[in-house]
């Protein structure tokens, strides 16, 4: 869950800096799905984690988070995911006649018309990125320092170092819930 918002936030981010002009319009959908894809996925894959997401989001931002939620899962179901919303995409098929004879069909085309997602500066993009860091802020504060507080405190228990050797081709998030000299941040 924290790497997803760490992602999310990251891309949003990212995408702030791509500017909202018809060359960058691939580039800025891309950014945008992806940072609705990772939210997503934070909110649907539960499997492995005893946290569960309603809770963190009425404690993150009550009532408002749940909503919230709901229209950033109805961008990933309805469009990202599935392209079932009209009213981000839109598909028009034609049929094109021969200026001279009207009744001979010349070709057959068909237009797709997909939004790239809100600008920038969009309440939609604007609340997203708060929501985002709300949600992260609350993660921390609530569900990952307390434990590490409680380990570190109560001492050493054997050695908890596992060695890292991840593949050069993947993003590897490593977190630092205590250290000695800042405790847990907060």
């Amino acid at each position: 869950m924290w790497a997803d918002l760490i992602h999310v936030d990251m891309v949003l981010l990212a995408r702030v800096e791509i500017s909202d002009i018809a060359a960058n319009a691939f580039h800025r959908r891309a950014l945008w799905e992806s940072a609705i894809v990772s939210y997503g996925r934070m909110a649907v894959s539960d499997r492995r984690r005893k946290l569960d997401h309603d809770d963190l989001l009425r404690e993150a931002r009550g009532a408002r988070g749940v909503e919230f939620n709901d229209i950033l899962m109805n961008w990933r179901n309805s469009h990202v995911a599935h392209r079932l919303s009209q009213d981000i995409e839109s598909v028009t098929v034609f049929a094109d006649y021969l200026h001279d004879a009207p009744d001979v069909l010349d070709s057959i085309g068909v237009s797709v018309s997909a939004a790239g997602g809100p600008s920038n500066d969009s309440p939609m993009v604007v609340e997203f990125t708060e929501h985002v860091k709300a949600l992260r802020d609350t993660l921390w504060s609530s569900y990952l320092a307390p434990p590490a507080e409680l380990i570190a405190t109560r001492g050493p228990q054997g050695v908890m170092n596992p060695a890292v050797d991840e593949p050069a081709d993947r993003m590897t998030l490593h977190l630092t819930l205590w250290s000695r000299v800042n405790g847990t941040g907060m």
